[in-house]
């Protein structure tokens, strides 16, 4: 597990600088605290920062082949390198060392950039191949390690972190306000987009081949597998062995593996298959404190699976004074983002990393057996848009009449999105659930000049765009694919690695395993979804693992009590970063229209949570990456806050 970083330069001629290799591994030193490497050679600067998992002693990278003529920085676990290894060595290959990266390496050789296609696991790699003069750069295929790119007539840069970018001098200094229009309607930016206009994000199960004046060439190389053929004989069964698999897989590691345990379906039923296992996991959950708290704790969940299976279990505290960890936690996430378990995430990790390396999540979960509201709310609306029309337009006017809670609560906004979202095409019905912000109300948040400038539809092209691109599915497969393509790419996944690895410790996610998906995610849009048990496959499959009481258990998400906190603990700083002082000096926002959503959160005539906190992180992040850009690079170590100079070298 690592931090990678490179430059290449498009003019042979031109040498790269050293010391802008090393300050781009020092922006992220947090991802690799046990080891550096660089390797300079003319116009060619590859860089790593090493976190040791596998081969502790012999894994140092860039990693040659054996003439030296290729050359590799790699960040992940590859899961089934052993298995590929020997098969290299039957074919005459010679390694120097016991690690995964290595095995790459060789793979590539044999395959050039399609030995993606062979490996099981998390990754982002570079190789730099001196024969062909060719920079290959792959993503895993769901993107669950990161890799930003940037590229112009002076050549192609890469970075594990956008800050490696920044502190490069290769990130632009232009804002790409559609990317950030997308991110106030969704709370996350979406891929290839990021906030800067020079950068991109390579999407997942793509590789970027580039060459000295070509520009480069992307290749999807992987997608969902939304069309194969399910046959539901014994599915439970063949569920339960398709996530133990996984599970082992993701055991693989030359030190020891600890567990995130919410106490919801998806950890529990990752935590008791390690205990199947034999493997006595180390969990970890958290607990609550101050208003709203009682809703939201899962302890008692935590506590009851762990007694079963003999997992020794720490619970870890989570107050909402998170003015001392909101500029850490968004400097560590590179972009604007305002997925409010940043908070139990940083503090979390923070705590596992105390005394481990590496820790299982129950992630992709939802979207592997379809968890989430929406999924069957897609669906819902598909039926809805059968029924007559004056019908239907009789319900959405008279879902309009409807005063809102004056608790705050989104039950009422969320039958208004449903009902109004009459005749919209899947993508459209979509976004119309999940924004934060709906059209109208984000182009009144911006002051009239940028108001102007921005279309309001990157969002909505983005989505339209992967729905055609998968043949426009429909029912709970098009739910899923839309959650697979964005949100767990670009907001769950995005978040999970830059907190964990903020403080130096490797996540893995089994149930977001390419053999698992491709063999389970046929299964759940067969079987099906149901209004009286969430994720009923899965319940299905690991019930028997769990207690009763996880049969009776609401979906609570891995989130803190953000609307209350919002309105008592944290109202101090939310008013303060949202002042119309502050927006003034930003010059984007309206101060009058924020300062409307203040007052109707802060006195409970609606739950505005979703627009406020995307605001509060953006203009946070403005703060850190934009403002103080030119002059300084923040680091944190384990949530301990260090300034460190550093020189912005702009290329000519």
């Amino acid at each position: 597990m690592c931090g990678i970083v490179g430059l290449v330069h498009a003019d042979p001629a031109w040498p790269v600088d050293r010391s802008r290799i090393e300050r781009m591994c020092d922006a992220m030193r947090h991802r690799g605290p046990d080891d550096e490497g660089l390797y300079v050679r003319g116009a060619v600067g590859l860089g790593m920062r090493r976190l040791s998992i596998i081969d502790l002693a012999g894994g140092r990278q860039p990693i040659f082949n054996e003439d030296r003529s290729k050359v590799i920085v790699f960040n992940g676990e590859i899961y089934n390198y052993r298995t590929l290894r020997a098969e290299l060595t039957a074919r005459g290959h010679h390694f120097a060392t016991q690690s995964d990266t290595e095995t790459v390496l060789h793979l590539y050789e044999d395959m050039g950039a399609g030995c993606v296609e062979r490996l099981r696991g998390m990754f982002a790699f570079a190789i730099w191949d001196h024969a062909t003069c060719t920079l290959t750069l792959a993503r895993d295929r769901f993107g669950i390690k990161p890799l930003y790119v940037a590229t112009g007539p002076w050549g192609v840069a890469f970075a594990s972190e956008l800050k490696a970018l920044c502190a490069g001098g290769l990130a632009g200094e232009a804002l790409d306000w559609e990317a950030v229009d997308a991110f106030l309607q969704l709370g996350y930016v979406p891929a290839p987009a990021t906030p800067f206009r020079d950068v991109r994000k390579l999407e997942p199960g793509h590789v970027f081949v580039w060459r000295p004046g070509s520009g480069g060439a992307t290749r999807r190389y992987w997608d969902v597998p939304l069309d194969q053929a399910a046959d539901g004989h014994d599915a439970p069964r063949r569920v339960r062995e398709a996530l133990d698999d996984a599970v082992a897989a993701h055991l693989v590691s030359d030190v020891p593996v600890a567990a995130f345990l919410s106490g919801g379906l998806d950890s529990s039923a990752v935590v008791a298959s390690t205990a199947q296992l034999g493997y006595n996991t180390h969990a970890f959950t958290v607990r609550y404190g101050g208003s709203g708290a009682a809703a939201t704790d899962e302890t008692a969940l935590a506590r009851r699976l762990a007694r079963r299976w003999g997992v020794p279990l720490t619970v870890v505290d989570v107050q909402p004074d998170l003015a001392g960890d909101l500029e850490a936690i968004v400097y560590a996430l590179d972009e604007p983002h305002a997925d409010d378990s940043a908070l139990p995430a940083w503090r979390l990790s923070r705590a596992v990393a105390d005394g481990y390396k590496v820790a299982l999540t129950g992630i992709g979960g939802d979207e592997l057996f379809g968890g989430y509201r929406r999924h069957a709310g897609l669906i819902a609306g598909e039926r809805y848009g059968r029924l007559p029309q004056p019908v239907r337009a009789l319900l959405g006017r008279g879902v309009g009449l409807l005063p809102e809670p004056r608790g705050g609560g989104l039950s009422v906004d969320r039958l208004k999105r449903f009902l109004q979202a009459d005749g919209a095409a899947p993508p459209e019905r979509w976004l119309d659930y999940i924004s934060r912000a709906r059209d109208g109300d984000r182009r009144a948040l911006y002051r009239p000049g940028l108001r102007r400038a921005i279309s309001g539809s990157a969002a909505r092209t983005r989505f339209r765009a992967l729905w055609q691109q998968a043949g426009s599915p429909e029912g709970l497969g098009g739910a899923l694919y839309f959650d697979y393509k964005t949100f767990l790419a670009d907001d769950v996944l995005a978040l999970s690695d830059r907190l964990s690895m903020a403080h130096s410790l490797e996540i893995r996610v089994p149930l977001v395993d390419h053999e698992l998906v491709g063999g389970v995610l046929p299964l759940t849009t067969g079987f099906g979804l149901s209004l009286r048990r969430a994720k009923p496959l899965l319940w299905s499959a690991v019930g028997c693992r769990l207690s009763r009481a996880h049969a009776r258990a609401p979906k609570r998400g891995f989130v803190g009590p953000t609307s209350s906190w919002l309105r008592h603990e944290l109202r101090e700083m939310l008013c303060d970063e949202l002042s119309a002082a502050r927006l003034g000096r930003l010059g984007y926002f309206n101060p009058a229209v924020v300062q409307r959503l203040l007052d109707e959160h802060l006195s409970r005539r609606r739950n505005r949570e979703g627009i406020l906190w995307a605001l509060l992180c953006f203009s946070v992040w403005h703060r850190l990456y934009v403002e103080t850009a030119g002059a300084r690079t923040t680091q944190w170590d384990r949530g301990a806050r260090i300034s460190q100079d550093t020189a912005v070298v702009s290329l000519p």
